[in-house]
């Protein structure tokens, strides 16, 4: 198969190199002219895993109307906030055409999922999306990885899952694509929340009460949007949340650490590598919350302390201190 990937960042240059592994035919676009030029003339990327030989049947390119013409599937991995200036930037998109979203994100303004984004772009695309406990530095070294893939009936996913599984990298396919899209994007707020606690020097006593309770947060939205409560206790939920909140290589728990120790979140983002899409993502979990009627006091909490200048440390007093109830 011939695959397209939208964004040359440390996990669509992962997902390249594991299709590559896989026998198919890679065009990768890189938004930097240089990065697209360091990967076809020397086989490495000049940013991103800069010691590994990068396959010869990925073709990096710059040309943005090239990557989306190519592949037999669309791969968007480019942040949640690049979304709609990528897809504005594309060649229109054919009808049937198969999209693979692996962005885990809300639009602030409207709440809207990175699939409802690409609808508006092309309402007859077969859109699914991919997620899970993946690092992309654990694909890349070959660990073997589980994940999902998710639509709304149409196929896509299993034809997906067919086509990109392999001994080290296990897919399973689901229909809930809403209920995996929420779970990818509101454990990112969650591991912000997780970053926090731990940067406040709290130990395994606070992070384990809070990633409990950040889970039943995500399961009430999940749920009140339609989605499946299997989804909350599978691949995308817990397991995207348990490698979030605890593994070092998040950047959403490296930017609540940073939180949690005193900086400020301008300061703390400019010095991060890559986006942490738990930051843009907090502005919309309260509204969507209120939408369908639950409490999202993790959320709420996530979003005073980043934006609201309230203090890490009063947020978890509140936290702590709020209505006692029955589990």
């Amino acid at each position: 198969m011939k695959v397209s990937i939208l964004g040359a960042g440390s996990w669509g240059t992962a997902l390249s190199i594991h299709l590559a592994r896989a026998g198919h035919e890679v065009v990768l676009w890189a938004r930097d002219t240089t990065v697209a030029l360091g990967i076809e003339t020397q086989r490495r990327h000049t940013r991103r895993y800069t010691e590994m030989m990068i396959p010869a049947s990925v073709h990096a390119t710059a040309s943005l109307v090239e990557a989306c013409e190519s592949g037999e599937v669309l791969v968007l991995s480019v942040p949640c906030a690049s979304f709609r200036s990528v897809l504005e930037a594309a060649p229109r998109l054919t009808p049937g055409r198969k999209i693979l979203s692996t962005a885990k994100g809300l639009e602030p303004d409207t709440g809207k999922r990175m699939s409802e984004i690409v609808r508006e772009y092309s309402s007859g695309a077969l859109v699914g999306v991919l997620s899970g406990p993946t690092f992309a530095q654990g694909v890349v070294r070959g660990d073997p990885t589980a994940a999902v893939v998710a639509d709304s009936g149409e196929g896509v996913a299993r034809q997906i899952q067919q086509s990109f599984s392999t001994p080290l990298f296990r897919l399973y396919s689901s229909e809930d694509l809403a209920g995996v899209e929420l779970c990818g994007a509101l454990k990112n707020v969650v591991a912000i929340a997780a970053g926090i606690v731990s940067g406040l020097g709290y130990g395994h006593n606070t992070l384990a009460a809070l990633v409990t309770r950040g889970l039943a947060e995500i399961g009430r939205i999940v749920r009140g949007k339609g989605g499946q409560a299997r989804t909350v206790a599978g691949l995308a939920g817990i397991g995207d949340l348990m490698l979030t909140c605890t593994g070092k290589q998040s950047r959403n728990r490296s930017l609540g650490e940073e939180i949690g120790k005193g900086r400020k979140l301008s300061e703390a983002l400019m010095e991060m590598p890559e986006v942490a899409e738990g930051a843009r993502t907090c502005l919309a979990v309260p509204k969507l919350a209120a939408e369908v009627g639950v409490e999202a006091p993790i959320s709420e909490a996530v979003v005073h302390v980043l934006y609201d200048g309230v203090e890490p440390s009063a947020a978890v007093e509140t936290l702590m201190t709020r209505t006692l109830r029955s589990e």
